[in-house]
């Protein structure tokens, strides 16, 4: 069967800016956003302006916004329905599906 569930990659374009428009509806469909912003380790100020860009769509939409590495430059927002373990940090795991969903569908 084909996947009903999409990766939405995004990286900053050439003017250094992270381009969320209509991602929203992306994440309502239960897409996950995946923002890698290591590409902008040597401006720190510019690095801080997109990860803020992406924390506030989380705070706005109310989805949680995961760091995936330790220096926050690969962020995670998960779609509706989407299972997230922060206990074990595993993604995508079958038995995830016997965990309650950390995102309720709205």
């Amino acid at each position: 069967p084909l996947a009903q569930r999409n990766i939405i990659y995004l990286k900053p374009d050439d003017y250094h800016r992270i381009q969320l428009d209509g991602i929203e509806n992306d994440l309502a469909r239960g897409n996950m956003l995946l923002v890698d912003i290591s590409s902008l380790s040597h401006m720190p100020a510019q690095r801080d302006v997109c990860q803020r860009k992406v924390e506030n769509l989380g705070e706005r939409i109310g989805f949680p916004v995961f760091s995936l590495n330790e220096n926050n430059s690969l962020l995670m927002v998960p779609g509706v329905g989407m299972r997230v373990d922060t206990t074990k940090h595993r993604l995508g795991m079958k038995d995830l599906d016997k965990l309650p969903s950390q995102i309720d569908s709205q």
